[in-house]
């Protein structure tokens, strides 16, 4: 697969002296371009985050923090000023300036937990003065419409084959699900929605330098944030059927995000992080499951799985696992947030 040449043609970079696929991500389809005039990544966007709503979301955000010189990839609209250019089969595209940086697939040391922890909060403090409302009403980690849909999608393939496999693993959901929901009363910030390890890059000296990944952006409580940044950092890996939270990394995460974030993140957020951690994690298991039945959004790894759904599968009894792992630390965790 390649970038269509009216899509190149439409961002007017110059001609193109290197073109190489990023595996890294399971939603857009991304590529790093270098030009005669520098260097983009270009990305076909998932239809359901290629919107023009996010689309000028996503610029706002990145001319923000540009100017607040918080480093991150800056948006590059086409020659005629649009942000996204279709392709002749009525595909989305995207590009941005290219930042170097080391990337991470997996948290390997505390160091990087706390490199991670200390750049997050810093771009919560520094998004609180963004002064754009968001455009797109799409936002990540909607745990109420994410529980309804799966129920709908159950009740849709109850009668299916799918549920003779993974009918224990959708009861243990809708069993434990509800009961995590956050209070509705939070403070909202704007907060990044996809904080995996892998949207930060590194410098040589391994600190974290700049985030990518900037178009699921919007205004939440910041505690969904933690609560995916904390699952997604302390596990052991997204699909693992013994995943396992892993201490170390959330106390070295925890003290990263303090360093930061200590003088505006309240007693009463704190004391919700061990629940939100737990909420999330289920929350994308019930998105994997939702996948297994449905077979139609998240990417899936060939080489490791005979089919999306299998993969899904396995996704969601990770998360499922890591959750009850979570639960067996839950007191640890307490008393880590207490120093």
């Amino acid at each position: 697969m390649a970038i269509p040449n009216e899509v190149l043609e439409a961002f007017s970079f110059g001609s193109v002296q290197e073109m190489k696929p990023i595996s890294i991500g399971l939603i857009h389809a991304t590529f790093f371009v270098k030009t005669g005039q520098g260097k983009y990544i270009i990305q076909r966007l998932h239809p359901a985050l290629a919107t023009d709503g996010i689309a000028r979301d996503f610029l706002h955000v990145t001319q923000f923090l540009h100017a607040q010189k918080f480093l991150a990839p800056q948006c590059m609209a086409a020659r005629d000023g649009r942000v996204l250019v279709e392709d002749k089969e009525g595909r989305r595209w995207r590009a941005q300036a290219f930042v170097h940086g080391k990337t991470y697939t997996h948290v390997t040391r505390p160091a990087l937990a706390w490199q991670a922890g200390r750049i997050f909060a810093k771009f919560h403090r520094v998004m609180e003065a963004f002064p754009h409302p968001f455009e797109t009403k799409k936002v990540l980690h909607d745990t109420e419409f994410i529980l309804k849909t799966f129920q709908e999608t159950l009740n849709a393939f109850k009668n299916a084959p799918e549920m003779d496999e993974a009918g224990e693993d959708a009861a243990f959901l809708l069993k434990e699900l509800p009961m995590l929901l956050l209070p509705r009363d939070l403070p909202v910030r704007v907060i990044h929605g996809d904080p995996k390890i892998s949207n930060i890059l590194f410098n040589a000296k391994g600190e974290a330098k700049a985030l990518v990944d900037l178009d699921t952006c919007n205004r939440r409580s910041v505690l969904v944030e933690l609560g995916d940044a904390f699952r997604s950092w302390c596990g052991v890996r997204e699909d693992h059927p013994k995943n396992r939270f892993r201490m170390e990394m959330f106390e070295a995460g925890w003290r990263g995000y303090q360093r930061e974030a200590d003088s505006w993140i309240t007693k009463s957020e704190i004391s919700l992080i061990p629940q939100a951690v737990g909420l999330i994690t289920l929350e994308l298991a019930a998105r994997f499951l939702t996948d297994y039945f449905v077979d139609a959004y998240f990417g899936w790894d060939a080489s490791r799985y005979p089919s999306r759904r299998a993969h899904n599968l396995a996704r969601a009894r990770g998360q499922m696992a890591l959750y009850c792992d979570t639960i067996k630390n839950r007191l640890s965790i307490e008393h880590a947030l207490k120093k």
